[in-house]
């Protein structure tokens, strides 16, 4: 006796590649108003399995700081967080205007959360950045994290960011977010 295969209500994941590409070929506006995640027009490249997927590959890949920015963004939207690109928030510890990466919005209660994104593919010096961009934190306005990925930080900066609160992986940000919001 055969037993029938189990229906699956979800495709599965794309490969890789088809994810990176779909990933390139989105624009995601925000850049002038809030991207509403509860508004269905919004068409979104990757699913919330396939956007977890491509995140925990981000060590692997070849991404420009836009695109690293871009699966931050996804990763909120999938979570039902709006969010807005490259808004001026605040100061620097410079007093210069602070421009945030990524700005999200909870919209049960307008809480938000400033992301600052820190991509590093190869060894150089982006990890000697991580202490000002910490400090930044601290100036802005509102709560904010440092997200990191790419797999060319030093062991001592990871180990660093590891043990700070407001910064987590990129692989991890779908649970940082969860708890930060109460998802």
């Amino acid at each position: 006796m055969t037993h029938p295969e189990p229906l699956q209500l979800v495709s599965p994941p794309r490969p890789v590649p088809e994810l990176f590409a779909a990933l390139r070929s989105w624009e995601p506006s925000g850049l002038d108003r809030w991207v509403v995640a509860a508004d269905h027009s919004v068409r979104l490249p990757l699913t919330t399995e396939e956007t977890r997927l491509l995140a925990a590959r981000v060590d692997t890949l070849e991404l420009s700081p836009p695109e690293f920015e871009r699966i931050i963004a996804l990763i909120g939207v999938t979570l039902g967080l709006d969010y807005r690109r490259k808004l001026t928030v605040g100061k620097t510890i410079y007093g210069k205007d602070r421009e945030v990466d990524v700005l999200f919005r909870d919209a049960r209660n307008g809480n938000r959360l400033a992301v600052e994104a820190k991509y590093q593919r190869v060894t150089g010096t982006a990890d000697e950045k991580l202490p000002y961009a910490m400090l930044n934190l601290t100036t802005l306005p509102l709560p904010g994290v440092i997200v990191y990925g790419g797999g060319g930080f030093h062991q001592g900066a990871l180990h660093w960011l590891c043990a700070n609160t407001r910064a987590t992986d990129i692989a991890r940000l779908s649970e940082w977010l969860t708890v930060f919001f109460a998802l």
